[in-house]
């Protein structure tokens, strides 16, 4: 009787050692990082930045497998503009199905962003809006350094100990 424990004991330990692993499990994400000076800027708690990444990530959840498809559908389109004689009926369908996962998508993103807005508090609105209103002000900042009434505006080097500012090369004057 021990034998017969011992044997299935071994074929049970030799079996379960020639098992192949299965795929290694993929690491879970790390907390996603939020930008420090936007949260500094906006005075925004723990709570508030928790809120937006998760929202942010629900949205991103749900964006992927529309966008995939939008991807897997442009394809499709592409491969149908190179036959021969064209598919009217494909290539229509194709690119509605396109402009209809585009405007969901919108349309979720704007949903999204009225829900995070609503993550934040009265004292933070105005901060925000005045975010916007930097943004409408961009094109003319832009038209400005252009001619030379602003300096434009550069790239951050990090550097060790803080950060520098390099200047963008603007070209030479032309010399008449």
């Amino acid at each position: 009787m021990k034998t017969a424990t011992w044997i299935c004991a071994l074929a049970l330990g030799a079996g379960l050692g020639a098992q192949v692993p299965g795929p290694a499990p993929m690491p879970m994400p790390g907390p996603a990082r939020f930008p420090a000076a936007l949260r500094l800027y906006l005075e925004l708690t723990d709570t508030q930045v928790e809120n937006i990444i998760f929202l942010n990530n629900e949205y991103q959840r749900w964006a992927q497998p529309r966008q995939r498809r939008m991807n897997q559908v442009q394809q499709e389109l592409n491969e149908a503009l190179t036959r021969e004689p064209l598919d009217p009926m494909a290539l229509g369908l194709a690119t509605a199905e396109i402009e209809a996962t585009r405007r969901q998508l919108q349309a979720e993103l704007e949903r999204t962003r009225a829900k995070i807005r609503a993550v934040l508090n009265e004292k933070q609105q105005p901060k925000l809006k005045a975010l916007e209103d930097i943004l409408k002000l961009w094109p003319i900042y832009s038209e400005a350094a252009g001619v030379n009434l602003l300096e434009p505006l550069g790239l951050v080097m990090p550097i060790t100990g803080g950060m520098v500012r390099e200047p963008l090369p603007l070209p030479a004057p032309e010399v008449p």
